[in-house]
């Protein structure tokens, strides 16, 4: 297990922290595209910045069809996203490529977002949770829309063990029990905990309610992933030549451009008006 030094683990955190901050700018920017693009649907200005949507118009204006619209887009493109993310980390399965972590942090993302909504969104009334009051739900409606959420949020942890035991293959021969703490350590935890805060960050003083609670939820997840991992069986991969633990400079650059770029240009907001 010579491969498994403190060079090496530090290596396999720094790529996927980079992809776990990017996967998630990717959500949320994705999540304000929807914003503007259905609000001028129904001729709303709207303006975005780094961390916030305001509509510029008077509550009297809000239609059925309005909020509908807009607030449940991004979740469905997300979850539409996450499923794509899902079919690209797997077409991906036995090449050693270790960008596929990122779409590995893209479903988990995808699934906090969407699930996570379904579950705290209804409860708290933000996020789709503005479709649900407007629908007029009744309790049971609500309740099961919460146990949806629960439940998505619970078989994406359960099965997320199984995609990062694969993912082992873009820097290893083999992966077992010996090696499972350092590298689920190295591609999961430490990033998760490093990102959380860098994301906090980026959103600050800003910070909305996905990213007030959703740090909260993914870290529930990656207990339960934690502890389904244990009896994850033993893997073998086939050789490959190209296989080797390197860092993604392509990658954390563009991610640290991103992330300052972003957060420089719409700091003052950007308003749109149709």
């Amino acid at each position: 297990m010579s491969s498994l030094t403190r060079g090496n683990f530090w290596i396999i955190a720094i790529n996927s922290l980079a992809s776990f901050v990017l996967a998630y700018l990717f959500i949320f920017y994705l999540n304000h595209l929807s914003f503007v693009l259905t609000a001028g649907m129904f001729d709303y200005p709207v303006t975005i910045d780094f961390a916030s949507y305001f509509f510029h118009i008077e509550p009297y204006q809000w239609t059925h069809d309005a909020v509908f619209v807009i607030f449940s887009s991004g979740y469905i493109l997300t979850f539409i996203l996450g499923l794509l993310s899902l079919l690209a980390f797997m077409s991906l399965s036995g090449e050693a490529v270790p960008v596929k972590i990122f779409f590995f942090w893209v479903v988990m993302h995808s699934s906090n977002f969407v699930f996570g909504g379904l579950l705290l969104g209804n409860l708290l009334t933000e996020g789709i949770g503005h479709v649900f009051n407007w629908m007029y739900l009744l309790d049971t409606p609500r309740m099961i829309i919460s146990i949806t959420g629960f439940f998505g949020l619970l078989m994406t942890a359960l099965y997320a063990a199984r995609l990062i035991s694969i993912s082992a293959d873009a820097y290893f021969v083999k992966y077992n029990e010996k090696m499972s703490p350092f590298f689920i350590t190295a591609q999961v935890l430490v990033p998760y905990l490093i990102g959380s805060v860098l994301i906090y960050l980026y959103y600050y003083p800003k910070n909305m309610f996905h990213e007030k609670y959703g740090w909260i939820i993914l870290g529930i997840m990656l207990l339960i992933f934690v502890l389904r991992s244990r009896f994850t069986d033993d893997l073998l991969f086939e050789e490959d030549e190209n296989r080797r633990i390197r860092l993604m400079r392509g990658l954390v650059f563009f991610t640290v451009i991103v992330f300052i770029s972003s957060r420089l240009i719409l700091s003052d907001g950007v308003t749109l008006n149709w």
